[in-house]
């Protein structure tokens, strides 16, 4: 058997080399060279900016979550929206600023705004041993069936994409709109009001792949004040795996209760693969979706 701590190294390896086939977007080396992300999200400079502010929105990767900002790319997101009491604006090319450049947004009506993004595709070849660990990993079961069906020694050639929300404001009016479908191809929606959730409470959530609950998903979920899960050993205190906290399956209508232990920003992250037929570059779809929000400390702060 492998040594833990060597399987911890070939794990961050592969997702080095698996993210790092996104580095238009998704894998930005700085000068020091950092390790690659393996979550991707936006964040907010606030979480509950005054009705008419302006604020500041940044692209994040992170092998722990919240991870690095990195500058903002217009060039491959294709969907950019906000969600707000004014209803839906789609947003072509935002104004940058900042260094690294952030999107500077600002809000147009008092209450709860969902800020919407998806990429463009981007590709990765991976040999077939490292192909199916990362299949394991991440908990694509049909996939890895369909690969022990003849396909198990050829490399994976995998198309992928990211679908990510944040949530401003959850405790002011316009509240259900945190809980109503933006229309994300995978989209982690919120199934209670969040102005009352605190830590050691339990959040109710749904997952959608298109027009349909994604049944049987692996969801993870991560909090910016955690310290990070042991990689050895590849367990988190919460019942996790790796930097997560908690995971666990949806269920066969995409519902999970996730558990929400400590105040702060707070990742949920899914993933869902499927086979394409109709690509010369890739054999596999994989489509990332992420939802970030603010949970307050008891006393009602942040």
């Amino acid at each position: 058997m492998m040594p833990l701590g060597m399987m911890a190294l070939r794990m961050m390896l592969l997702r080095l080399r698996h993210r790092s086939a996104g580095v238009a977007l998704l894998l930005l080396f700085t000068a020091a060279g950092h390790c690659a992300a393996h979550d991707f999200v936006v964040l907010p400079s606030t979480a509950t900016p005054a009705a008419g502010a302006e604020f500041d929105l940044a692209m994040r990767v992170a092998e722990v979550f919240p991870g690095e900002i990195v500058p903002w790319r217009t060039g491959h997101v294709v969907e950019f929206a906000v969600v707000d009491a004014r209803g839906r604006t789609d947003i072509e090319s935002p104004v940058t600023a900042g260094d690294p450049a952030q999107a500077r947004l600002r809000t147009r009506a008092a209450g709860t705004a969902v800020v919407a993004l998806s990429t463009d595709p981007s590709y990765i070849t991976l040999e077939a041993p490292e192909f199916t660990a990362y299949l394991t990993e991440e908990g694509h079961e049909a996939p890895l069936a369909a690969r022990r069906g003849g396909l198990g020694a050829t490399p994976g050639r995998e198309r992928y994409t990211r679908h990510v929300k944040t949530l401003l404001n959850t405790a002011g009016p316009n509240a259900s709109a945190a809980l109503t479908r933006v229309g994300l191809t995978l989209e982690i929606v919120p199934e209670k009001d969040l102005s009352g959730l605190r830590p050691g409470g339990t959040l109710p959530v749904r997952v959608f792949f298109r027009h349909a609950p994604y049944s049987n998903g692996a969801l993870c979920a991560a909090d910016d004040q955690a310290p990070a899960a042991s990689h050895d050993s590849g367990a988190a205190p919460g019942g996790g795996k790796g930097p997560y906290a908690w995971c666990g399956r949806l269920d066969g209508a995409g519902r999970a209760a996730v558990p929400i232990p400590r105040a702060g920003w707070q990742m949920l992250r899914t993933t869902k693969m499927i086979a394409v037929h109709d690509d010369p570059k890739a054999d596999w779809h994989s489509y990332w979706a992420s939802l970030t929000f603010q949970v307050a400390a008891p006393g009602g702060g942040s």
